[in-house]
């Protein structure tokens, strides 16, 4: 079985990116005599495919509870990671989660022995879930980040994710059907085929102490594209664009001084 990894560069451009050729990778044979493995090669679920391939979003696979958030989420505190948001679309910072698995634009999953690679076709660094680890890189030692830092296992035929050491204002924060991310977050992901393989279903679970008076859940379910789908270009994105400055504004910009009057 081969598996391909997209490379997806940084173009001077802003957050564009431009889709390389994928490379293959020969995953290594079982030895001769060997029993045959159960499920991918990679301890995933049966089947040549597994969770490797080009995924899609349609306008019927979100299922999105509404939060329950804690008394001390005020209004005021909503509004300000709204700004924040804003301000990091204008300025075509690094989105991170939740924002990279409902980007608009399909996502494309590659699993190898050691991690699985997620990576949006217009966000420009792809998420990482490490199976070869099973406790999170030391907070001393680990930067926060807009991903986090992601550990993965399987549990029969679910990929469990785990990801903590979120940074607690930079990209986009919110969480669907409520609240957003700070740096006490805490994000499970459970990956399951169904549909004879052609869906991918995702269970988000968000715990916060500091935001939600209990865990925030939804769900998303990925189409499967097509084995021959080929990534497109994104879309530039220039925070140097004065029109598209103009269109967006900045809620954070401090405000022009007026123009004195003659």
């Amino acid at each position: 079985m081969k598996h391909l990894l997209w490379l997806v560069p940084l173009t001077l451009a802003g957050m564009a990116t431009t889709p390389v050729r994928p490379q293959a990778i020969q995953t290594p044979s079982p030895q001769a005599g060997a029993p045959a493995p159960q499920g991918t090669a990679f301890g995933g679920p049966a089947g040549d495919e597994g969770l490797s391939g080009n995924w899609e979003l349609s306008f019927d696979s979100r299922k999105i509870t509404r939060a329950k958030l804690l008394p001390t989420v005020t209004a005021a505190k909503v509004s300000q990671h709204g700004k924040l948001d804003a301000h990091a679309i204008r300025w075509c910072n690094l989105m991170g989660l939740p924002f990279v698995m409902d980007s608009g634009r399909p996502i494309d999953i590659r699993e190898g022995p050691t991690a699985v690679m997620i990576v949006a076709e217009n966000v420009p660094n792809p998420r990482y879930l490490y199976k070869n680890r099973t406790t999170h890189i030391s907070p001393d030692i680990y930067d926060p980040s807009t991903l986090g830092d992601s550990i993965a296992h399987w549990e029969g035929e679910t990929l469990v994710a785990d990801t903590g050491g979120f940074h607690s204002t930079h990209g986009i924060t919110t969480i669907p059907g409520g609240g957003y991310r700070t740096d006490k977050s805490h994000l499970v992901e459970r990956y399951r085929l169904i549909e004879n393989g052609s869906v991918l279903s995702v269970t988000f679970t968000w715990t916060d102490r500091t935001v939600f008076a209990t865990p925030q859940t939804y769900e998303f379910r990925y189409y499967r594209l097509p084995a021959n789908y080929e990534p497109r270009a994104s879309l530039p994105c220039d925070p140097y664009n004065q029109t598209r400055a103009d269109f967006l504004g900045d809620p954070l910009a401090p405000p022009v001084p007026k123009k004195p009057a003659r």
